[in-house]
């Protein structure tokens, strides 16, 4: 089947670092992953640039495709507004199955998206399906080996923790995370091992809430382009960002001000880890090839000018 992408996407960012672009591996072929014993694929139909207006999709049906361009996205902040214009073939998955979803950020806890990548596809292969009711049955010594790559090997338990307990409270049944986001983020929170950032990421894509995951990268974005210190000052907090740097009350203060400063800030964040995974390394950021350098009010004002 083949799809036409309007505006044309950037399928190369698109799959990066989004949750649901894991349930993916890459090769020649493209982009391929398992659903039901069905091996589906997405593919450039040419290979011309990195944009491009049509995909084939071998076996994806339209009902799957909840991919949405955020070059369409509305902002009134100049750094999304950036952005956004040049991360122009970005789109944001969502719809995912809330399990997949589930399993998926579990196995990213403090491990980089192409190791939870390799180790969601062991566990497609080891056990078909991924559904609470197959790793429900599941002895987790058999899937330490599938995550030696993804560990500790404490996570292997916890996803057969949580396959059980979905099963022992809702017959395995999800559909709750189309709740209302408070309480569907309790229910979440009350599995094994699913803490605020992995619940917050399933209502995202699992469920299309607009909230924004917190973690150390996107924590750090925020601080470095005035977001934490404007919820702060909105909190009437007298406070150093930077002295707070990286803590839970910094990521608390950064969640609450980009979920009140943007326009659909569920997605717009996406812009903010994508300039982070490029750009605003947490070491040695590429400050003069930045694309908003002039906007950064962390950045010396002596290089806002500079050409990169």
């Amino acid at each position: 089947m083949r799809f036409t992408m309007m505006p044309p996407i950037d399928l190369e960012r698109t799959m990066t670092i989004q949750i649901p672009a894991l349930e993916w591996t890459h090769n020649s072929e493209g982009y391929l992953r398992l659903v039901d014993g069905i091996t589906q694929r997405i593919r450039p139909h040419t290979f011309q640039s990195p944009l491009t207006s049509d995909l084939d999709m071998g076996g994806v049906q339209l009902c799957e495709m909840q991919w949405t361009p955020l070059l369409k996205l509305k902002s009134r902040d100049p750094c999304i507004r950036k952005l956004r214009d040049f991360f122009s073939g970005l789109y944001f998955m969502n719809g995912q199955d809330p399990f997949r979803c589930l399993t998926l950020t579990v196995l990213t806890q403090n491990k980089t998206a192409e190791r939870a990548r390799a180790a969601f596809y062991g566990l497609v292969r080891r056990f078909g399906t991924i559904t609470p009711e197959t790793l429900s049955v599941a002895n987790p010594h058999d899937i330490v080996p599938v995550l030696y790559r993804c560990g500790p090997h404490r996570k292997a338990g916890y996803l057969v923790s949580i396959a059980r307990e979905l099963m022992r409270r809702w017959n395995g049944d999800m559909s709750w995370v189309h709740d209302a986001p408070d309480r569907a983020r309790e229910m979440l929170i009350s599995l094994p091992g699913v803490g605020p950032k992995t619940a917050d990421c399933v209502l995202l894509y699992a469920a299309g809430h607009d909230i924004v995951p917190i973690d150390t990268h996107i924590e750090r974005v925020a601080r470095r382009l005035g977001f934490i210190e404007r919820g702060a000052l909105r909190r009437g907090l007298a406070i150093n960002v930077e002295e707070i740097r990286g803590s839970d009350r910094s990521k608390d203060i950064a969640k609450e001000a980009l979920e009140k400063e943007l326009f659909h800030p569920g997605r717009s964040h996406l812009l903010l880890i994508q300039h982070g995974f490029e750009f605003c390394h947490a070491t040695a950021p590429e400050c003069f090839a930045c694309p908003i350098r002039r906007e950064c009010p962390s950045l010396d004002n002596r290089y806002k000018s500079t050409a990169p």
